[in-house]
């Protein structure tokens, strides 16, 4: 739970730059809407990331500028980072003009639960979070390398000269 809005900008800051460098690793050509009845495609999944940002937000009260529908959104790789970048600073900048630590405990109607406000922060990064791990899996299958975000990467540690852990 996040109590403090100074710790929500010091942690959106590292997941959402960790973020931007897994969307900034994907190639144009890889970048492509073709999933399956199963599984999300990386352009989907990638979406579905940058889209929560506003849609998350606006659902909690705060409207964001950003895009928070990307179903129609395709394989514009560019058009994702920039909508990405605009929805992460619009957070910030919404969240320092319009809330402040005295409200993080306020409830909020979020899908027919009750949640503080301070949760739905929370519950924010952890969703990018988790779609980031999806999104990882994908971009291995496609032979893509990714950046290491929580520790070093297999290529990281191979770059470094140790063995990677497997």
């Amino acid at each position: 739970m996040i109590r403090k809005l100074e710790d929500f900008y010091a942690v959106w800051n590292y997941e959402s730059e960790s973020t931007l460098k897994m969307f900034e690793a994907i190639s144009a050509d890889r970048f492509k809407n073709t999933g399956s009845e199963n599984i999300r495609s990386i352009a989907r999944l990638a979406w579905h990331i940058a889209e929560s940002i506003a849609e998350m937000l606006n659902h909690a009260g705060l409207p964001l500028n950003g895009i928070s529908d990307a179903s129609n959104e395709t394989n514009d790789l560019l058009k994702l980072i920039s909508e990405y970048k605009k929805s992460s600073a619009s957070l910030i900048e919404k969240l320092k003009a319009n809330w402040s630590d005295d409200i993080l405990d306020e409830k909020v109607n979020m899908y027919g639960d009750m949640w503080e406000k301070g949760q739905v922060l929370s519950v924010l990064i952890r969703h990018q979070s988790h779609h980031r791990g999806q999104l990882s899996i994908l971009l291995r299958q496609e032979g893509i390398v990714i950046p290491g975000m929580y520790g070093p990467t297999k290529e990281e540690w191979i770059a470094m000269g140790l063995a990677p852990m497997l």
